[in-house]
């Protein structure tokens, strides 16, 4: 059976943060093809956030069908429909269509679709069986990708066919802020005797994976630091690095006087992780958009 956490909200706005989570590193992707020399395609970004969205809320959808009160993600129920398995075809259905759209209307590249189909791998079959990645420990990993590097290179792909390493300065601090984030939210309620072992963190035991997750800080430190020493100077917004590093710290802190022992503590930096992730894609975004 499935651990369960703390009591869930089925209200729509608890999935708000996960989704610009996932939509904020593809619209930095799509500015920073737009800071290289190509142009904006309106339709294609609004088509790329479209199924980003259905994607994210699939994923949703699959936990409710799947793993009904696993980890620490709100929940998202649709009481007007019977079975959360209908909702989450529908949206994998909307994620397909802008898929062939983008590919075969907009011709934004062989890869368009690939780039969808490992979106799908990572959210929707996160949960959902054959794969369910979740149970093998494997699921944040797959969540990091798709709240960092994929996106940001899916972004810049759409709107250009084209790849520059420019992508990873952004994705890849993203992508270490987001398997913090799916580390943290697989922690088990510490309130339960004998919970699941299905995330990676409950496999691991609080201390290993805290271990993991300090790893993890420095490297989200070391990210952002290059992109204060490699991009063009001067560097637009470039003192909004400086609060993520103190919320990184913080954080870091947290882990340090073993936050992850008591259940409101962890709670906190749970949602700390996420405003870190969260404030990362907004400053990137707003960097991008300051160089056009």
């Amino acid at each position: 059976m499935a651990a369960r956490t703390a009591p869930v909200s089925g209200h729509f706005l608890g999935t708000l943060p996960f989704l610009l989570a996932g939509c904020l590193p593809f619209w930095a992707g799509t500015l920073l093809a737009q800071v290289s020399g190509y142009p904006l395609r309106t339709g294609v970004m609004l088509a790329g956030t479209l199924a980003v969205v259905s994607l994210v809320l699939a994923a949703f959808a699959a936990r409710e069908n799947f793993a009904p009160g696993a980890g620490r993600c709100p929940a998202w129920r649709l009481r007007a429909v019977k079975g959360p398995e209908r909702p989450a075809y529908a949206l994998l259905g909307v994620a397909a269509l802008m898929g062939a759209t983008l590919q075969f209307l907009y011709h934004t590249g062989d890869l368009t679709i690939p780039l969808g189909a490992l979106g799908v791998l990572g959210g929707y079959f996160y949960f959902a069986p054959p794969l369910a990645w979740r149970r093998r420990g494997l699921g944040e990993a797959l969540g990091a990708l798709c709240f960092g590097v994929l996106p940001v290179v899916t972004g810049f792909y759409l709107q250009s066919g084209y790849w520059v390493a420019e992508e990873l300065l952004y994705g890849l601090p993203l992508t270490w802020a987001g398997f913090n984030l799916f580390l943290l939210y697989g922690i088990p309620d510490l309130r339960e005797e004998a919970p699941a072992r299905h995330s990676l963190a409950a496999r691991l035991g609080p201390v290993p994976a805290a271990l993991i997750y300090t790893v993890g800080n420095v490297l989200v430190i070391l990210g952002l630091v290059a992109i204060l020493i490699v991009p063009a100077s001067p560097l637009p917004w470039r003192n909004a690095i400086w609060p993520l590093l103190v919320l990184v710290v913080v954080n870091q802190e947290l882990i340090k006087r073993r936050a992850y022992r008591e259940e409101t503590r962890l709670r906190l930096l749970c949602r700390l992780s996420l405003a870190l992730h969260l404030g990362m894609g907004a400053v990137f975004y707003l960097m991008l958009w300051a160089r056009l």
